[in-house]
Formats: C-alpha cells, structure tokens, sequence
C-alpha cells in the first residue's frame, strides 16, 4: 500500500526505540514496507552512540532487527552530525511516506517535555510521524482501533483518508472524533451538528463520505487534548491519528495541542 511503503526508523539505541521498533515491524509485515534504520552519532553528545538518554548496547538493537525483521526490507544507516537534521534529510531524500520514532522525558520534566529530537522532527518533517511516548515492553502490538481527531479545517479529508486506510488494513475500528472547545470537559454536548458553522458541517459531510458505514463520529467538550486522550483511554485506542494545523489556532498552539496529545496519550500517536 502506497502511504506506508517507505518507513524511516531513527533509533537511539534506547530501550523506547526498541519499544518503536517492535510496532515498525509490525507495520512492514503488514504493508511490506521497505525500512531504513538510522542512528546517528552526534558529536556534540559526550556519550557517542546516542542521541538522546538512556542508551542501551547496540547488540540488542541488532539482535532484535534481526530477529522481528526477518522477511522485511530492511537497510541500516549510520551517520555523524545533527541527529533532527539527518533524519529530516534522510527522510526527504528517500521519500519516506512515515517517520516512526520514540520520545524522550525523563526526571521531574517528564510530564512537561517531550524528547527534543522527536519535538524537533514533529516540527520539520513533510510527511506523517508516528511518535510513542509510552509504549510497554512486550509482544508487537495489535491495532484493533483507530481514534482520528480533527479540526475540520481544510487537512481534516485528508487526515480521516489516512487513518481510514490504516485500520481498513488491520480490520480495525475507525472512530472521528471533533472536539467543541465551548463545552465544559467531560460534557456530552446535545444535538451537535447544529453547534457547527456552515464550513465545518461541509467539512463533516467530506469526512462522513470517507467514512462510510465503516466508521463512527464522535463529539466531546472541554479542553482538546485532555478530550482526546480522555477518549483514546475509553475506546482502548490502539493509535491516535491527529494533524498538524488548527483551523484557527497559531503555529505555537499547534505545537503545544500535539504535543501535549502525545506525551499524554496511552498509545501511540500520529501526526499527519
């Protein structure tokens, strides 16, 4: 399948990346996806061979490559200089359709902070990135449903194209969920539809379309993160799709929203 066919796996040699690794693996079984990993030595770091905390022997990283990756296209990088710049290049190069990566927070920022590398690629990369921030060690994961989060501005068609994409592939539920920012957090709100300007039930129309019978949408009030990963929990999401630009809000908000649903959410999330 075309939107999954070229992964870029950067790896930091940290028990997380391995933990990402498991669900790139996953995904290449599933869309025989060519997989690049890239790990980059940093020469600014004092520690060579990571570039982010908590690094783990490079034998394992092989060992585990090696084992879960057998049948899959794999190719391994290694390269000196800034690890955001080389995966951003790296990526653009070869036209990766997904960057798959940890991220990193640790001490008493944890719940403030997410890895500066993987907050920097979210900022600069062109196509979707597929971020865990809490993945658990163990089996590869399974994707029996897909919780898509949108704004319904203009990128909202495309965002619901592709999470419905994915969990058609993995026979997964697809839900669509849209967050009215006016209702308190928590708050079921009545007859929603007819809270929506002209332009966004447009837009709700284009997403039904995808949609089908396949997938269901869901409205929710309060604060957008706090909704959507509130949601995620209660559906036993397995991956949250999201975008990149509000409707409304600035670049910094972006941001801010993003990454905030990533560091809180209890599976993996996709920004597209």
């Amino acid at each position: 399948m075309a939107p999954f066919g070229r992964i870029l796996l950067p790896v930091d040699l940290s028990e997380r990346s391995l933990d990402a690794a498991r669900q790139a693996e996953v995904l290449a079984r599933h869309f025989q996806s060519d997989v690049t990993v890239l790990h980059v030595v940093d020469p600014h770091e004092q520690e060579s061979g990571r570039f982010e905390p908590g690094g783990v022997k490079a034998h394992e990283l092989k060992t585990l490559l090696g084992r879960d990756f057998t049948g899959a296209s794999l190719s391994l990088v290694v390269r000196d200089g800034n690890p955001v710049q080389e995966i951003i290049d790296l990526a653009r190069a070869n036209r990766v359709d997904l960057i798959m990566m940890a991220s990193h927070g640790y001490g008493p920022f944890q719940s403030f902070l997410m890895g500066s590398v993987a907050a920097e690629v979210l900022r600069e990369a062109s196509c979707p990135v597929w971020i865990t921030a809490h993945a658990q060690q163990g089996p590869a994961p399974m994707f029996h449903t897909v919780l898509c989060a949108v704004d319904l501005g203009p990128r909202s068609e495309s965002i619901v194209n592709w999470a419905s994409q994915f969990a058609a592939a993995f026979k997964a539920r697809l839900f669509v969920l849209y967050v009215l920012r006016n209702f308190e957090s928590g708050e079921q709100p009545d007859s929603p539809q007819e809270r929506l300007s002209r332009m966004d039930r447009e837009e709700l129309d284009k997403v039904k379309r995808i949609l089908g019978k396949e997938g269901q949408i869901l409205f929710a009030g309060g604060d957008i993160p706090e909704a959507v990963c509130r949601q995620a929990k209660e559906l036993h999401a397995d991956l949250v799709a999201i975008g990149r630009s509000p409707k409304a809000d600035d670049a910094g908000t972006a941001r801010t929203t993003s990454f905030t649903i990533i560091r809180e959410s209890s599976c993996p999330v996709v920004n597209i």
